[in-house]
């Protein structure tokens, strides 16, 4: 992950900057954050905990804006998957819990459907309309670079996640706000790993990329290609599955068209449908490491003696991450320039229905709605009740 050097800004300046590895924090919430959320938020939110930094991560602590609440914006890059949709919803309950609500006076939402101009239009026009900051998932990382620069250089806070704003090659030089994310590569090498080690090595895996030319398809495949290559044995085949559920499912049919003795699926979203080709064509399932869809953790716990299953989730709560980590920088407070959120993952023996599987909710529902240690607690009713 990258590191950002931080400069003195118009409106606001860094009161300090410090190398770290990764670890916790030496956190803590001011005197006014204490008094202004509700009683018996601060046990539940534990920065210490919250803000995990990647290595290499910076300490980012701006001068404080004002009290809240404040005026707080989430830009989205796409919404042709259920984890953008849940996202959003997740984005828009997390505003409305009880700690949160009093921290926040207006919370603009906006999607610019895999478009970048339309994109930093929709970040421009609501900076225009007050935002004090601006949580961004990008459409292409690098697109953004000189908006974000802009928006840092006139005070506002921008934290980024999942696809990250990054320039390339990296330059340390350009502030370009916090980031908040999982480690993709890690991800993406667990899933691997977890393959060679079910498969021997040997045989061909089939592999469901997401969206093309985002920072986290990217970093997941690399991170799988780290182990492809380490193992010799191994041939993959590759389709694009954007992350859903019915692509992925009409993607890994046409590969199995020409392909039926796969030994062994790697799948950045989409899972369960991935699962359903299988079936509808007839093929013997195999070992599948997938994303945290409920869908495809009931699939692993209700045809546990067919086949074997990694569940590791890109928890849409990372927009919530993301608005409490905003929150705090606009509040004086130390947040890491890079924060990783920990991978919640499960394998087919360590299924709980109604903890990390939850037998009577949608398929489409992603299971990873808490983050305890950020204050992070949402219930599928809560989300549910969303609309987008």
């Amino acid at each position: 992950m990258d590191r950002f050097m931080h400069h003195a800004l118009n409106r606001r300046t860094m009161l300090r900057r410090t190398a770290m590895g990764a670890g916790a924090l030496g956190l803590g919430l001011s005197g006014a954050s204490r008094l202004l959320t509700p009683a018996g938020a601060q046990e539940a939110f534990d920065p210490a905990a919250c803000y995990q930094a990647f290595p290499g991560a910076e300490i980012v602590q701006y001068e404080k804006v004002a009290d809240p609440p404040y005026n707080i914006a989430l830009s989205n890059s796409y919404i042709g998957n259920v984890w953008r949709t849940q996202m959003i919803k997740m984005a828009k309950a997390y505003a409305e819990s009880p700690d949160i609500a009093p921290l926040i006076s207006e919370f603009q939402v906006n999607t610019a459907d895999r478009d970048d101009a339309a994109q930093i239009a929709a970040i421009e026009n609501m900076i225009s309309n007050g935002a004090q900051a601006i949580v961004i998932i990008a459409h292409t990382p690098t697109a953004l670079v000189q908006t974000v620069q802009q928006a840092r250089a006139d005070g506002i806070v921008v934290v980024s996640f999942d696809s990250v704003v990054q320039a390339d090659p990296p330059d340390p030089s350009l502030d370009l706000g916090v980031t908040v994310n999982e480690d993709q590569v890690e991800m993406g090498r667990r899933w691997a790993q977890w393959l060679v080690d079910q498969t021997g090595g040997e045989g061909k895996i089939l592999m469901v990329n997401g969206v093309q030319g985002t920072g986290v398809d990217t970093e997941r495949r690399e991170g799988a290609y780290e182990v492809w290559e380490a193992n010799p044995g191994i041939e993959a085949i590759e389709v694009i599955g954007d992350w859903d559920p019915g692509k992925a499912q009409t993607a890994a049919a046409t590969a199995l068209a020409a392909n039926p003795d796969f030994v062994g699926v790697w799948c950045q979203g989409g899972t369960d449908g991935v699962v359903r080709a299988f079936i509808d064509a007839g093929v013997p399932l195999v070992p599948v490491a997938g994303e945290a869809e409920n869908g495809f953790r009931k699939q692993m716990l209700e045809m546990k003696d067919e086949f074997q299953g990694y569940s590791i989730g890109q928890t849409p709560g990372l927009v919530c991450a993301s608005m409490r980590a905003a929150i705090s920088l606009l509040m004086g407070e130390p947040v890491p320039s890079a924060v990783s959120v920990p991978l919640p993952e499960v394998k087919t023996d360590e299924l709980e229905p109604g903890v990390n599987v939850f037998p009577d909710a949608p398929d489409n529902f992603f299971t990873a709605t808490s983050i305890p240690a950020c204050g992070i607690n949402l219930t599928f009713e809560e989300v549910d009740a969303q609309e987008v």
